[in-house]
């Protein structure tokens, strides 16, 4: 199975007799299996169904496995059904159609395996590369998720690649095992897990082997140890990291715990543990390192991963740059032919108001993604309700009177109040409901999207006709002003994203519409000014003479 145009899947060739796959007994993804028999394992991620085949061959007592993509299930149970095996009748077996996340977080029931081996997406990525994506697979609060939901005796086992020179994935990878063992209030936390290499068959254009780890509620036992020990000296595979011993002072520094934070800081790479306000695992290129090729040169295929932050930073300045000729160049060609007196409040207003638009859509865009488990739906769910939720809003401004600017005040006050309220709001509001049904957070997402999308579709509407009201030759300028600034912001919005979290992009939208409503503030006080200018003009003008010495002599032009 080709999934993503890029993430490969195998369906393997299976008639019951599990004799026949014995070959799946000698890969380090299944090493846990070893420890673990007879137990019940969760598969996150079924795609071609191999981890559940393996389990099957492993003789464990029971498998769930958890696929997102219900095509997926159909291929391989339906379509495919009689070159698997029908995996979906044997009576171990349990497919479910859901997100992993959601659905281990409102399980009930504990499991003693959950595997996770070699998940990822490029699914809505524009670049194709895995670090602007978001993933809510990897993150702290997903590994505290699945570390309560094992027994006493269960193990959370991932897999990633392994580059021998430099393992930037499975170092992060130990960094957010330890992260969360300590957030869990653990003080050692490199004596509940352990990390084994794998090299590959041939070099030839592929990464340096598989890193999986196990990692465990409770510190590992001895005998656990000596069984993984034994098993990679007769598999060859080799121990980098377990409470016995490290490969390297990278892996020993982290799985101490002590120092974590300044550890992580003085490697090239950003190896911090991701959360839900920066769920992007595989972005480990610092933006201040984005032109230094010495840190990403050599990494390998994880290369492309980092130049991709490299063209997201080209593409930034490249609409700056464009968004500043679409907003100074009309203003040159129109010199002394258009009259700009008062354009600064609106050029402001509009300008702020397309950043803002843009900064909080995105970053809900990605906080939702997290959320719902998959791009598709936060994409579908975000847009649809931002587009119709602000299209009622431009709407309800249509029964405001001639005088717009006051109401304008009021309203843009209100939008403030609310993105404020569910700037606030919406992180715990996710992390309360994150075991909800996808039905339940798709609509728990409308309802914290709606207000937000309907106060924001009003700024547009009551600026242009303040804009008609006192500059009508500017608006068209305007409108391409805002159209401009929205471009940009939806760039920008994933740089702050990436960069300082998803939270600073949705502040930084908030902080903008702040301006616009500063922007407002400055209309006014130009309007009142101008005002009071005129009625001084008149008031002179229609001044009468108070004495014969004031009445204009006979050769005098009035």
């Amino acid at each position: 199975l080709d999934i993503d145009s890029y993430a490969g899947s195998e369906l393997t060739a299976f008639d019951g007799d599990t004799a026949a796959v014995e070959h799946l007994k000698y890969d380090v993804t299944n090493i846990v299996h070893y420890l673990r028999p007879r137990s019940h394992v969760l598969v996150v991620g079924t795609g071609g169904g191999r981890d559940i085949l393996s389990a099957l061959a492993f003789d464990q007592r029971a498998v769930t496995g958890v696929e997102i993509n219900r095509n997926v299930l159909g291929l391989v149970n339906d379509r495919f059904g009689a070159f698997t095996g029908h995996l979906s009748r044997d009576p171990r077996v349990t497919f479910v159609n859901d997100e992993a996340r959601s659905y281990i977080a409102r399980m009930r029931e504990e499991v003693d395996v959950i595997q996770i081996s070699l998940i990822d997406t490029w699914a809505a990525t524009a670049s194709g590369a895995f670090v602007l994506t978001e993933n809510s697979l990897y993150t702290l609060e997903a590994w505290h998720t699945f570390l309560d939901r094992l027994s006493p005796r269960g193990i959370l086992t991932v897999s990633r690649w392994y580059y021998a020179d430099r393992p930037g994935e499975v170092y992060r990878m130990a960094a957010l095992a330890s992260t969360t063992l300590l957030r869990m209030g653990v003080r050692r936390p490199g004596d509940h897990y352990a990390i084994v290499r794998a090299r590959p068959a041939t070099q030839h254009d592929s990464p340096d082997g598989i890193g999986t780890m196990l990692l465990s509620r409770a510190p590992l036992s001895d005998a656990d140890l000596d069984l993984l020990e034994s098993v990679a000296a007769r598999l060859q595979f080799e121990v980098v990291q377990s409470p016995r011993g490290s490969a390297d002072e990278t892996f020993a520094a982290i799985a101490s715990g002590e120092g974590l934070p300044e550890v992580l800081a003085r490697h090239p790479l950003n190896l911090a543990a991701p959360t839900d306000d920066s769920p992007f695992f595989f972005h480990m290129l610092r933006l201040r390192d984005v032109l230094n090729t010495d840190r990403w040169g050599d990494q390998g295929i994880v290369a492309f991963n980092m130049k991709a932050v490299g063209v997201l930073g080209v593409l930034l300045i490249t609409v700056v740059l464009l968004t500043a000729a679409c907003i100074l160049l009309p203003l040159a060609l129109s010199r002394g032919r258009t009259d700009l007196a008062g354009a600064g409040p609106h050029l402001l207003y509009f300008a702020a108001i397309g950043f803002g638009f843009m900064l909080i859509e995105i970053s809900q865009l990605q906080r939702l993604t997290v959320f719902l488990g998959h791009p598709s739906y936060s994409l579908s769910v975000v847009l649809f309700s931002l587009l119709v939720s602000s299209g009622l809003g431009s709407l309800s401004t249509a029964r405001i009177g001639a005088d717009v600017l006051g109401p304008a005040l009021t309203r843009l006050g209100i939008t403030i109040v609310v993105l404020t309220a569910f700037g606030v709001l919406t992180p715990a509001i996710v992390q309360a409901f994150e075991g909800a049904s996808t039905p339940a957070r798709i609509l728990l997402s409308i309802g914290i999207l709606l207000p937000i999308g309907f106060c924001m579709g009003m700024a547009f509407p009551l600026g242009l006709r303040v804009a008609l009201q006192t500059s009508p030759e500017l608006t068209p300028w305007l409108w391409g002003v805002n159209g401009a600034t929205s471009v940009c912001a939806s760039v920008l919005a994933v740089v702050i994203a990436i960069g300082a979290g998803i939270s600073a992009a949705f502040w930084t939208g908030a902080a903008c519409y702040a301006v616009s409503l500063a922007a407002l503030v400055w209309q006014l006080q130009s309007r009142s000014g101008h005002a009071a200018s005129r009625s001084v003009l008149t008031t002179s003008e229609l001044q009468l003479p108070t004495s014969n010495s004031q009445l204009p002599r006979a050769n005098s032009q009035v």
